[in-house]
């Protein structure tokens, strides 16, 4: 089975989704798709041969749990600097009060 193949797979049996939401004990929400999507990227953007060894071997399920964590987790992690650092200092409209003018 190709790389490409065994990632369809996943994709259509939404495993990596089923794991992002073990892993945050949450259901998906915006920020958590995103956390899909580069997990997905991780994936296409890996070897081929490492990826067909791990699916053959059954380990490709712990090294998707392994980046999905590190992703999430870490504060230096391409998901935290693009998406949640930003929706940390962002105030939604209903939280935003202006001041009064004088």
């Amino acid at each position: 089975m190709k790389k490409i193949e065994i990632i369809e797979l996943l994709a259509k049996e939404k495993r990596v989704e089923k794991h992002v939401c073990n892993i945050t004990h949450c259901s998906l929400n915006e920020e958590l798709r995103d956390l899909c999507q580069l997990v997905y990227y991780i994936l296409l953007d890996y070897e081929e041969g490492p990826i067909v060894g791990m699916w053959e071997k059954g380990q490709l399920d712990f090294f998707m749990t392994r980046v999905i964590m590190n992703q999430y987790r870490s504060t230096s992690s391409p998901f935290y600097i693009t998406f949640r650092k930003i929706r940390l200092k962002c105030v939604s409209l209903g939280e935003y009060k202006e001041e009064p003018r004088q």
